[in-house]
């Protein structure tokens, strides 16, 4: 049986997972991105890194097949299912000084602020958050530039990452 948990909009949630359980991440309304990071649950200073995965993985997007890196270039998750098929592992977590200095905005919500909410029990701080890969994320980067695009994704569609090594893992709906 598996456990079922909603990470309402512009929120986020954590959970336990040990090596061989999959997570699995369902967009239920289409168009949203999801931010995921992962820790060792054994070493919380070994972490997801989204760059030491693009160089291990030779490509700027993940999918199906693919295993998300620590900061030791150890695997720890790999996409056993991908539906939408495009998540970015370039752009930084929104935080409230994306907010304040592009759009002028205090106080918004924001995957920063989410995840440390959400890794309180780990007693994880913003300086420990390794940058995300954004699910569903639909971006592209040409001539060096870069171009936000709509989700791809549909209603329903999903991400299924099997952990490789006991983690803890956290996604926030992205309130941007």
């Amino acid at each position: 049986m598996s456990d079922r948990m909603l990470v309402r909009a512009g929120t986020a949630r954590a959970v336990t997972l040990s090596a061989g359980q999959t997570l699995r991440i369902v967009n239920v309304e289409g168009k949203q991105v999801a931010d995921f990071l992962a820790f060792n649950a054994k070493d919380l200073t070994e972490a997801m890194s989204t760059l030491h995965t693009l160089v291990s993985l030779g490509k700027l997007f993940p999918t199906k097949g693919d295993r998300l890196r620590t900061n030791r270039r150890r695997p720890m998750c790999e996409f056993v299912r991908d539906d939408t098929g495009r998540h970015d592992m370039l752009i930084a977590a929104c935080d409230p000084w994306r907010y304040e200095y592009d759009f002028n905005v205090k106080g918004h919500r924001n995957c920063s602020d989410n995840f440390i909410e959400a890794l309180a029990p780990w007693k994880i701080e913003r300086h420990q958050l390794p940058q995300p890969v954004n699910l569903f994320q639909n971006m592209s980067y040409p001539d060096g530039g870069v171009q936000f695009g709509e989700s791809l994704a549909k209603p329903g569609d999903a991400v299924e990452l099997r952990a490789l090594i006991d983690l803890v893992a956290a996604v926030s709906a992205c309130p941007m």
